[in-house]
C-alpha cells in the first residue's frame, strides 16, 4: 500500500509512504526503511523480508525522483538544502505515522542505506530522543566535517538508543573515517553505538546486517509482549 506522506514541505512535498508487514491492529514495533539514491520504497520493503519479525509494521518513505539529496553527502550543508531538511521531514513524518498506529519512537527501528543512511543520520542529529534502534548502513552524517555536527537538544539526548553503523574499509562512496567520526558524534550524545567496518569494498545492506536488524526487532517484539502487548 502506498500513499502520500502528510505534512512534508519543500522538494519532497510529494514524497510517498509505502507500508507493509503487520496490520495496525497487530503491530507491536515499527521498522522505518529509507532507501538510497535510485532506490524505491517498494525495494526496501522487499529487502525487509530478510529481517522481518511477526508484529512488525513496515514503513518506507520514497524520495521524489528516488533521490534525497542533489549533492554528495560530503558537500557543504548548503549545497543539499532545502532538500536535506525536506528529507529529514519525510523521516519524521514516517515516525509520526508509526505513532498514529500506536507505536512509540522507543518501539521504532530506523534503517537508512547509502544516501538514505545520511538522511537517517541527520534525522537522529536533529530529532534526538530514545528510539528503538537505528542502522546507518554505508553512510555518514552529511556535511564537510562530521566532527563539528553535534546532536541537537541537551546533554546525551539519544538516551541509550542502539545505533549500528555498518560499512566496509574501502567503500567506494563513503570513507571509513567519516563513519568513525559519525559514530563518535552519536556516542557523545549518549547513544549505544556499535561500529562495524568490514574488510573489502562492499556497499549496502549485507546478510549480516539484515540478521542484526531482525535480532533487534525480535528483542523489541519480545519486550512489547512481556509488557502486556498482544
Amino acid at each position: 500500500m502506498s500513499r502520500r506522506l502528510a505534512g512534508v514541505e519543500g522538494p519532497h512535498a510529494a514524497a510517498t509512504l509505502a507500508t507493509g508487514g503487520a496490520p495496525a491492529a497487530a503491530a507491536e514495533v515499527a521498522l522505518v526503511l529509507v532507501h538510497g539514491r535510485g532506490g524505491t520504497p517498494e525495494g526496501m520493503l522487499r529487502l525487509a523480508d530478510e529481517c522481518y519479525r511477526p508484529g512488525t509494521a513496515l514503513l518506507a518513505p520514497g524520495a521524489v525522483r528516488s533521490t534525497w539529496l542533489p549533492a554528495g553527502h560530503d558537500a557543504p550543508i548548503d549545497a543539499n538544502e532545502p532538500a536535506l531538511t525536506s528529507a529529514v521531514d519525510c523521516v519524521e513524518a514516517t515516525v509520526d505515522a508509526a505513532r498514529d498506529i500506536g507505536i512509540s519512537p522507543a518501539e521504532t527501528v530506523l534503517v537508512g542505506v547509502s544516501q538514505g543512511g545520511c538522511v537517517v543520520s541527520e534525522f537522529l542529529r536533529r530529532c534526538s530522543r530514545r528510539y528503538g534502534g537505528a542502522f546507518v548502513v554505508s553512510a555518514a552524517l552529511p556535511g564537510e566535517d562530521p566532527t563539528v555536527r553535534s546532536v541537537v537538544d541537551g546533554d546525551r539526548p539519544l538516551r541509550g538508543t542502539p545505533i549500528a553503523l555498518d560499512t566496509s574499509e574501502d567503500d567506494p562512496y563513503v570513507s571509513a573515517s567519516r563513519v568513525r567520526e559519525t559514530a563518535e558524534v552519536f556516542r557523545r550524545a549518549g547513544a549505544a553505538v556499535d561500529l562495524r567496518i568490514d574488510p573489502g569494498d562492499g556497499h549496502g545492506l549485507s546478510d549480516a546486517t539484515l540478521a542484526r536488524i531482525g535480532d533487534r526487532l525480535g528483542a523489541l517484539v519480545g519486550d512489547a509482549e512481556g509488557s502486556g502487548g498482544d
